[in-house]
This record gives C-alpha cells, structure tokens and sequence, in this order.
C-alpha cells in the first residue's frame, strides 16, 4: 500500500492509454523487468489482468487449423481464449491422461497445445506437470499453463507448481496473475524475447486495452519482493493449511483431498451451501457459496483459501464454527 501510495501521489491514477501509445510508464517497464528476474525469463509483458493474459497470449499463439486441448476444470479465461482463437478445440476429462495421449496421437502433425491450471480453482488439486511435460515432448506439443494458484505458494523461491515438480523450464508459455499472492491486479506472460516481441505485436488484449495505473505495477514490484525476500511467509501458509486441514478432517467436514491453500468443502446441495455460507458470516468468516455454473450441479461448495496472515486463533474459530454448522445439519 506504501509503495501504490508513493507512485499515486506523483504520478496519479489512471494512464489514459494503452501501452502501445503513451501507457507505458517506468513503473511497467519495472514491473516487467522485475518480473522476468523474478522467474528467471527473458522478458515479461504485463496485462491489464490474468483474464486478459490468458484470452490475448493463446489467441494470439494459435489461430484456425491449430488444435488446443483443454482440461475440463481449466479456468473460464482458458476456455474463452481457446475458442476466441478459432482453433479447434478439445476437452479432456479432469486428469485424465490416457485421453490427453488419444487425442494427441490421432493429431500428430498438427500445430497443439495442452492448456492448463496448474492448481485448479475449485478443487484446489495440481495439474500432474512432469506427466504433461513428458506428453509434449513425445508428440511435439506446446505445454501452456495458468500459474494463478500456484504464484508465490509452490516452489523453493515461490515460481509455482512447476517449480514444485521440477519442470520449470520445460513450460513454454507461462502464465500468472498479479491479483492473488502478489497482493495487486494484473496479469503476465514470462518467456523467450521473440515470445514477448510477438505478443506485443499480435495480441489484442494488450494492444487495445488502457494499461494498469502506475499504483498498481508498484504495489505489484512491492509484493514480488516480498515473495522473493520473505520465505517465512510461505512456510507459515503451508503451517496454516496442514493445521485447518486436519482439524476440518477431525470434525468430519467433507473436504475434498487438495493439495493446496484452496480447502473445498463440498455440501452437494445449493440450498445447503448458502445456508452454510449465511452461518459461517454470521461467526465472522466471509467464505461464499459456490454453485452452478462455477461448479457442475450437485457440486456446491464452500471453498476456503487459507493465507499466512490467518492466525492460529482465527483457524481455532472457523473450526469451531464448522462443528456447530455440522452438529446442527445432523
């Protein structure tokens, strides 16, 4: 807040351009910079937000006659991005891999992408990377992932789930947010120089949006360094998650088995769910309900997402909060 404080008395609110014509501020250009040091990349390119990233880097990348297999869970900014490309487009059942290499077997020639989340929003589980790594090298795809979820949590230096499994530098193109760890709004793609190059010249979401006020690509620098510099916080999330995970396990709550800060709590029924998102408010927990179409029907959720900020305390209470909504369904 400091940082977005400092930049916004000197330099304002909103850039009043895209970047392509004056909405390029030093603050974009260090934002970017930091950014590609951050990941070990490159170049970086900064987008207005991570719907905007993911709709203007694989619509740019692929175009008719191309083929993009999708995972059936893939956040609604991938589905959009690969059916706004006009490639075509196949879906694979969630995780399954023998479908993934069916459809990639009856497609070798083509131009592919396998397109994915690497922690997968609603259920909280991870992409199986080096799996999807070892199938893009074997039919000569492009591997495409989605690090929103994984950004600053996975990893030994916080680069994300394929930092976690070791893949790194086997991704082609990857994608994140600035929303979510980093604590600010945003969106970016990391990779080679001609990746960056060419998405600046063809993908429209970055040509043709206004670009995020200066504030905002500071505050984004600020969190970055966070990340890198304080380790501690990432030790004390993972504390934080196995602590309310086992203690939910303990009461009975019917969380799904993620492997990640996102806890599913699944009731099924949407009527339920609401009731169950109404009584945990009125403890002082904000945890909405999720329903159809974010889910498939019969899959209402409660989705918690822990962070290094909750207290032991705090996670003493939900729990507590979560056995008297439970008594009280029985």
């Amino acid at each position: 807040m400091q940082a977005a404080e400092r930049v916004l008395k000197t330099s304002g609110v909103g850039t009043g351009s895209a970047r392509l014509i004056s909405g390029t501020t030093q603050w974009h250009t260090e934002l970017e910079a930091k950014l590609a040091r951050f990941f070990g990349r490159e170049r970086a390119l900064v987008f207005s937000s991570g719907y905007l990233a993911n709709l203007g880097a694989l619509s740019a990348l692929s175009r008719s006659g191309d083929l993009i297999i999708l995972d059936k869970l893939c956040h609604a900014s991938l589905i959009d991005a690969a059916h706004l490309a006009g490639a075509t487009v196949r879906v694979y059942p969630h995780l399954n891999l023998d479908y993934l290499e069916k459809i990639l077997k009856a497609a070798e020639g083509k131009k592919t992408f396998i397109v994915t989340d690497s922690v997968f929003s609603m259920d909280g589980d991870l992409a199986p990377l080096p799996e999807l790594v070892a199938l893009k090298n074997r039919y000569g795809a492009y591997l495409v992932i989605d690090e929103a979820h994984g950004t600053g949590v996975f990893g030994k230096t916080g680069r994300g789930v394929s930092e976690h499994f070791g893949v790194f530098n086997e991704i082609d193109v990857h994608i994140g947010t600035l929303s979510k760890s980093v604590g600010s709004f945003g969106g970016f793609v990391t990779g080679k120089s001609e990746l960056v190059d060419y998405l600046i010249n063809h993908a429209r979401t970055f040509i043709f949006e206004t670009s995020l006020p200066a504030p905002i690509c500071a505050a984004a620098i600020e969190g970055l360094n966070l990340i890198e510099h304080e380790p501690k916080l990432r030790e004390q999330l993972w504390s934080n998650v196995k602590r309310l995970r086992e203690e939910l396990k303990k009461i009975g709550a019917p969380i799904l088995p993620s492997e990640s800060p996102i806890i599913p709590v699944v009731f099924g029924d949407e009527k339920r769910t609401i009731q169950a998102a109404e009584f945990l408010l009125g403890h002082g927990f904000l945890i909405p309900a999720v329903r159809y179409p974010t889910v498939p029907k019969g899959k209402a959720r409660l989705r918690i997402t822990v962070s290094a900020n909750h207290s032991s305390i705090e996670i003493d209470r939900l729990t507590q909060a979560f056995k008297q909504l439970l008594s009280h369904a029985d």
